[in-house]
């Protein structure tokens, strides 16, 4: 009995931690005035997020095999997650014609 309390404690625990690095991951895309700030702030709260969550999910699911299924989709979106904030940024490095007034640029040859 006391074992499922503490489970429930470490369930509720790495949830909690989650929502509240999400909710600061939001207050800090729409706090920033540039678009470099926001798409960091985004992509690098967004892995932490998942990993609480997935960790969370391993104590409540148990072993259980839906938690490889689970462990497959967490895997994909940790691939997937730096790659398309890489692209984001790439393609507003490209557009964007005052980026240089904001952050520091090399020089071009």
């Amino acid at each position: 009995m006391i074992i499922e309390w503490i489970r429930f404690g470490a369930v509720a625990l790495f949830f909690a931690v989650a929502l509240v690095m999400l909710f600061i991951s939001i207050l800090g895309t729409y706090r920033f005035r540039f678009a470099l700030n926001r798409i960091h702030c985004a992509a690098m709260n967004d892995t932490i997020v998942l990993m609480f969550f997935f960790i969370g999910s391993i104590f409540a699911i148990g072993l259980d095999i839906i938690l490889v299924k689970f462990a497959l989709i967490i895997f994909i979106q940790w691939c997937t997650c730096p790659l398309t904030s890489h692209m984001l940024t790439k393609a507003e490095y490209l557009t964007d014609e005052h980026i240089g007034e904001h952050c520091e640029l090399p020089k071009e040859e």
